[in-house]
């Protein structure tokens, strides 16, 4: 259940400073809704179970809800650290005493995670799939995620920004896409090529015409968004139709992954064409949504494998366009 404040309604010891502290992360720019709200939520009801009164976190209590539970993966017990350090570090300094940070805490698992980039092949065996769905059977449903597909690749969008698309925010005249609210709260604007364009327009004209500016542009039933489960289920039928084979470790590609491959590409092209990396890395920066470019440089430290020798030519630049320290962070 949500209260006014688009929060949970938080029972446990916590239940006052919480929203408190969500209001504080908001205020800084971060975009906090569910299941981040969740995750705290699950932690105030854990104590409140244990008997916990006090606004406190001992050590037993940091150990206790982050010790690691059979057969939980990774990711699921650090997110459960993340959230008890960033509320304990709030914790301190509102000035609480008997805090227990994590400080010390030496459970953390090693983030060995690359992403997947689709090769050139991998690419256009995906649209070729894609346009012979169009073709064959011409629908809402399948012009719909095609032109999904079109947004992730060939502009680097995250998978919510397309999906929270309003027509008003999709200016069909010159191509601008204006994303609102994105990641950290982030709002740009960009432009699309003129074959997107067209196609957009496309689009917008035979499922869209009489909708109204506050409508989703791209919409599934009752005009309400396209949801998580029609695109995770269109996508993972791409890839086996498109003979797409798993990852090395048995895991699938995911939509993300065409985001980086989005910066793999545009970083080739700006190569090729010799772009000088100082004045064209802080574009990309703008494009992609990053809030601080060090963000843009993460995922050259992290896909260097991919830039045939990019990685090197932008080392020079690095102390000028880099110099704050690069606080961890999943694009």
């Amino acid at each position: 259940m949500y209260n006014e404040n688009n929060m949970p309604e938080y029972v446990g010891p916590f239940k006052e400073i919480l929203p408190e502290y969500i209001n504080y992360k908001r205020a800084q720019g971060y975009v906090w809704h569910p299941p981040i709200t969740f995750r705290l939520k699950e932690m105030d009801t854990f104590f409140h179970r244990m008997g916990v009164t006090e606004v406190a976190i001992t050590r037993e209590m940091y150990e206790s809800y982050t010790r690691r539970k059979p057969n939980e993966k990774e990711t699921t017990t650090q997110k459960r650290q993340s959230a008890i350090r960033g509320f304990s570090n709030y914790l301190i300094m509102r000035g609480y005493e008997n805090i227990y940070n994590g400080y010390d805490d030496t459970r953390i698992f090693k983030r060995d995670f690359i992403p997947y980039v689709f090769s050139e092949d991998e690419t256009a065996r995906m649209f070729r799939v894609l346009l012979d769905a169009c073709r064959n059977n011409r629908c809402h449903e399948n012009d719909t995620f095609f032109a999904i597909m079109s947004l992730y690749y060939c502009c680097g969008f995250r998978k919510s920004e397309v999906q929270n698309l309003l027509v008003r925010d999709v200016d069909l005249q010159i191509g601008k896409i204006t994303i609102l609210g994105g990641k950290n709260d982030v709002s740009r604007i960009n432009i699309v090529s003129g074959s997107l364009r067209t196609l957009l327009q496309e689009y917008h004209n035979k499922y869209s015409i009489s909708a109204m500016p506050e409508d989703y542009f791209f919409h599934g039933v009752k005009s309400k968004k396209c949801n998580d489960d029609f695109l995770y289920k269109r996508f993972q039928q791409l890839l086996t139709d498109a003979e797409i084979p798993p990852r090395a470790n048995g895991d699938r590609q995911r939509i993300h992954d065409l985001r980086h491959t989005f910066c793999i590409r545009a970083l080739e092209q700006m190569q090729r064409k010799g772009f000088d990396l100082y004045t064209s890395l802080p574009l990309l920066s703008i494009h992609l949504g990053h809030k601080h470019i060090t963000d843009t440089e993460y995922y050259l430290r992290m896909l260097d494998e991919h830039f045939d020798g990019i990685l090197q030519k932008s080392t020079d630049y690095i102390p000028d366009l880099y110099g704050m320290v690069k606080e961890e962070y999943d694009d």
